[in-house]
């Protein structure tokens, strides 16, 4: 729901295809990464200081996700279904 300057109210409808996200998503994969070149030309403050933020993002929605999972979002199966492949 988004509320206008004015005042008014607009409802916005979102779609997620879960079965699609699934074909498109795959884990992580950084093996070929080479984690040590950092040493040599290490990232930026601001880089990193993002890259902390993503990772507080990422840790506190798995910390979060049972107690998400105990209110009624649970009962619909798109939610449920996508945070067990996001987890």
């Amino acid at each position: 729901m988004n509320v206008r300057p004015g005042g008014g109210i607009v409802l916005v409808i979102m779609t997620f295809d879960l079965e699609d996200y699934k074909r498109r998503t795959a884990r992580l994969e950084w093996d070929d990464l080479d984690i040590g070149g950092f040493r040599h030309a290490p990232l930026n403050p601001d880089v990193l200081r993002c890259i902390r933020y993503m990772h507080d993002v990422e840790y506190h929605t798995t910390c979060y996700l049972r107690e998400l999972l105990v209110t009624p979002a649970h009962a619909d199966p798109v939610v449920t279904g996508f945070l067990t492949l996001w987890a």
